[in-house]
């Protein structure tokens, strides 16, 4: 327990983790007053790059967290931090993605180009057609580098039906145009530090939180973060060999009652 008293920053994951689709639970609210009666920062981290950071703070403020655009790090943020600090030369892309993300790219700078980009950008696009697919597949083929916002097939929902997520759709157009995408996102340990580094602190003094071993879990572990597994939700397809989180909790009452405990 010693782990969580160098504890400066926690970074939650989302579904999973503080509600399932649009229901919150009991335990996310007073979790995080907890985490400000001690001085604790945190902030929400998410692959789902479907969903503009606007639109986040409307489902969460819907649901009953107060929240702003600064309390959230997803998948999209580390996409542009990325591109920005290994590929400065790339300002020209084509997303593949919804139509809210693309503003983020533009006030960071980029020039969306659908006839001839430097980049190849693939995220989580609910609104995906066969049409959309096939011009990302043709910039892959002539050679454009291409970068996925996260390796998730599928995302959670509390709906009978199944999302298709980016990671399924990366593989589709890797095996179409016989080429590799750099894939980022959770569990790419770069992500946490750049959330950390935007937080004024580094990995080692961050809690990860989340439901699935193979990304947050594993996202944690590699940057060097101390983790938490909240248990049961069956979200992972498969688990990842070597990914063993400090704590397994049913939820973050069970959490906050560990880290109360410690001291």
């Amino acid at each position: 327990m010693s782990k969580l008293d160098t504890v400066r920053q926690v970074f939650l994951d989302m579904d999973g983790t503080i509600y399932h689709g649009g229901t919150l639970f009991p335990t996310t609210v007073p979790f995080l007053e907890f985490l400000k009666s001690r001085g604790v920062g945190y902030a929400f981290l998410s692959n789902n790059s479907s969903y503009s950071k606007a639109e986040y703070v409307a489902k969460l403020t819907r649901i009953g967290i107060g929240c702003s655009e600064k309390d959230f790090y997803i998948s999209t943020d580390y996409t542009i931090d990325y591109l920005k600090r290994f590929h400065p030369d790339v300002k020209r892309i084509h997303v593949l993605g919804m139509a809210c993300i693309l503003p983020e790219f533009e006030a960071a700078g980029f020039v969306l180009d659908d006839a001839d980009p430097q980049a190849v950008i693939v995220a989580f696009d609910r609104t995906l057609t066969y049409e959309k697919l096939c011009r990302a597949a043709w910039f892959l083929r002539r050679g454009v580098p291409g970068f996925a916002t996260h390796p998730d097939v599928f995302c959670p929902t509390d709906q009978p039906t199944w999302l298709v997520d980016c990671g399924a759709v990366t593989k589709a157009l890797e095996v179409a145009t016989n080429t590799r995408l750099k894939v980022l996102g959770k569990p790419d340990p770069g992500l946490i530090v750049e959330a950390a580094r935007r937080r004024g602190t580094t990995p080692e003094h961050t809690l990860m939180v989340g439901d699935r071993l193979s990304t947050d879990i594993a996202l944690g572990v590699n940057a060097g973060a101390v983790t938490c597994h909240i248990t049961g939700t069956g979200n992972d397809l498969v688990v990842p060999r070597g990914i063993v989180p400090d704590f397994a909790v049913r939820d973050l009452g069970e959490l906050q009652r560990i880290w109360s405990a410690a001291k």
